[in-house]
């Protein structure tokens, strides 16, 4: 049989076969929908037509607000009223390196949002709040609207609460599921009431299957609260809660339910239980992840050789262990898929997870004082790990040959962020990076053997000076040329040349929603070819960057975008330089700013101190000391948001926000 024509295969719209689809009943439309999960999906659908933009709306469940200030709350509401899960997100990434003058005062109150979901979501299951300034007052007013119905809450990098607002959840959210305030800083109120919030918690809250509360701290009469919680909870993170002398009981205490994770804080000072916290580990036979490992030396380390074999997810950050002792208990972790460490493990300890984590999909290697190491490192990791996807490397070199072995070996990754720190060992007289040498050529390898690179972060150290970058206009048009995919891009020390260099990426880099540059050489021009180019762009972050007041009107001009402008902030002994701010806005310039920020319009006129301040390349940089790391490492500011496959996609902001 003969194959069909292309007429036969596909209907036109005038055919008597095809019909009208738009006349099928929106029930069953609505049925339809609700099969579509992926964001990117429902975008694309509410663009079709009218109808289906708002039975999209009616049926979406999830949104992500990805700035607190794109839309007004009222708006979400009126367009997708039935939503039962939300995300907001709200001060800029930058905050969490002290990058931004008094952060704490930026911004970014969860009020308005919190009386939205209060009033109008009753039903809310799922609420995620990050980098917001939220009160006691907002805790109780969500808690008095929502708490019937709230199965999961999440607080992260949120600041202005106290254990007098978890007492709030404790009291109405009996339906709980999931409570996380990771990296939240939460004040303690000495009042005799609320400081037992976590004992009314255990008692309301029957279905709690995750606890993740790093830096909060509980009274000791709350300790026994733990061990109730121990016997129904997979997931318990409460490094700061637990008490050396209780941490034997609680791992006993844990063995007998089905704990997936831990963080519990385990210290060097165990050693005296050594046996029995070993003993009590091991019986832990669904543990699969660890953080919390504080100052573990070479006999606390024993204490998880028992389990080390089945651990999938291990954060060694704060263990003080040395580069042998890494690599003895890494070699034993076959099966791990998640290990963040420090620099102290050493381009020989990377070899070994090489050889010995088959399965590694997340690796992070951040920077400690104590450690060094190479781009050796990076290319015994990537010949073993072939099944890597994520990678944050803080390396004292790198050259383009390693680059293009990470690429060749590893074509999954998604999220590359390689970072240099400014350091020195005997053992390595020579530092690449140092010379004339380049990483034009490793960005483009790494950029074209992995096609699926979402995030790219590369940041080098200042201290060299502009006369010395290691990514040249070249490296930038590779970006621009083979970084179509890309959907975030933080670039520091980067670009040389005439300035203009960032238009490669304004025309090539189409789906680049998210941009940071420090200590770069882009100009006006660039700003221009910003503002004219990169159509899904929704955040840009700008410090130290030879722009003038031309350079930031112009992405002030642009539609559907906010210029804010951070003053030059004298602080102490030290000047933070002014820096722009760019965020996708369907609504009215915010009311909040501080009195050193100000919106960027037409009529703004203030200068910005780079027009008065020599070119970067005029900048004379003294030879740093060779003995051992610099203690500044502003210039890597990278940290562990991740990008999540639709996160950067979804829109929920008013129509003329695509």
């Amino acid at each position: 049989m003969g194959s069909l024509g292309k007429s036969q295969r596909f209907c036109s719209v005038d055919s008597p076969l095809s019909g009208n689809i738009l006349a099928c009943p929106e029930e069953i439309w609505e049925i339809i929908f609700c099969f579509v999960e992926r964001a990117a999906d429902r975008n694309a659908i509410s663009q079709v037509c009218k109808q289906f933009y708002t039975l999209e709306a009616r049926t979406r469940e999830k949104v992500l607000i990805s700035s607190c200030y794109a839309v007004k709350p009222a708006s979400v509401a009126n367009r997708f009223p039935n939503a039962i899960a939300f995300s907001v997100k709200g001060k800029p990434r930058v905050v969490d390196f002290s990058l931004i003058p008094d952060a704490q005062k930026w911004g970014a109150y969860a009020t308005p949002w919190v009386d939205l979901f209060a009033q109008r979501y009753p039903s809310l299951s799922q609420l995620r709040l990050k980098r917001m300034s939220v009160s006691d007052a907002d805790i109780q007013t969500l808690a008095q609207g929502c708490g019937k119905s709230l199965q999961i809450l999440e607080l992260e990098k949120c600041s202005g609460f106290s254990t007098m607002g978890l007492r709030s959840i404790a009291q109405a959210c009996r339906k709980l599921r999931v409570l996380s305030f990771a990296e939240s800083e939460v004040q303690q109120q000495e009042d005799g009431v609320s400081s037992h919030w976590l004992s009314m918690l255990a008692e309301t809250a029957r279905s709690l299957q995750v606890l993740d509360m790093p830096l909060v701290e509980i009274d000791d009469e709350d300790m026994r609260v733990l061990f109730d919680l121990a016997a129904r909870c997979h997931t318990l993170r409460i490094c700061e809660s637990m008490k050396i002398d209780q941490t034997l009981p609680f791992l006993k205490a844990c063995s007998t339910t089905n704990v997936r994770s831990l963080g519990i804080g385990l210290h060097s000072s165990n050693v005296q239980t050594r046996e029995g916290i070993a003993s009590a580990i091991s019986s832990c036979k669904g543990l699969t992840e660890l953080s919390g490992l504080w100052d573990l030396d070479e006999d606390s380390m024993m204490m998880l050789m028992p389990i080390a074999p089945r651990l999938t997810k291990l954060d060694l950050t704060y263990a003080s262990l040395g580069e042998t002792q890494l690599s003895t208990l890494i070699s034993s972790c076959t099966n791990l898929i998640d290990l963040k460490v420090t620099d102290v493990i050493g381009d020989e300890g990377l070899r070994v997870v090489g050889r010995s984590c088959k399965m590694m999909r997340r690796l992070v290697v951040l920077h400690n004082d104590a450690g060094f190491i190479t781009q050796h490192g990076l290319v015994g990791v990537a010949i073993g790990c072939h099944l890597l996807e994520k990678l944050i490397f803080y390396s004292a070199d790198m050259n383009s040959e390693a680059m293009a072995i990470l690429a060749r070996s590893c074509p999954r990754l998604t999220d590359v962020r390689l970072c240099h720190v400014q350091k020195y060992h005997a053992s390595y007289p020579v530092i690449e990076l140092e010379g004339d040498n380049t990483l034009n050529e490793g960005i483009r390898s790494l950029l074209q053997g992995c096609r699926q690179v979402r995030r790219l972060a590369l940041c080098f150290c200042s201290k060299f000076g502009l006369s010395n970058v290691v990514v040249t206009e070249e490296g930038i048009r590779y970006i621009g040329e083979y970084g179509a995919n890309l959907h975030m891009l933080t670039l520091t020390n980067c670009g040389s040349g005439s300035g203009e260099s960032l238009s490669y990426i304004a025309r090539g880099c189409l789906q680049l929603c998210k941009l940071e540059l420090l200590h770069c050489t882009f100009t006006d021009k660039s700003m221009v070819a910003l503002a004219q180019g990169c159509p899904l762009l929704k955040y840009l972050w700008v410090q130290d960057c030879p722009v003038s007041l031309e350079g930031v009107k112009a992405l002030a001009r642009r539609p559907g975008l906010h210029v804010e402008v951070v003053r030059e902030t004298k602080m102490q002994e030290m000047t933070i330089p002014w820096q722009m701010i760019v965020y996708a806005s369907a609504t009215t310039p915010r009311l909040d700013r501080p009195d050193h920020i100000d919106f960027v319009d037409e009529s703004y006129s203030v200068p910005v101190i780079s027009e008065q301040m020599p070119h970067h390349n005029n900048i004379t940089v003294r030879p740093p000391k060779r003995e051992g790391s610099l203690p500044d490492d502003e210039d890597c500011f990278t940290d562990e948001d991740e990008i999540t496959p639709d996160e950067d996609e979804i829109t929920p902001d008013d129509d003329d926000i695509t």
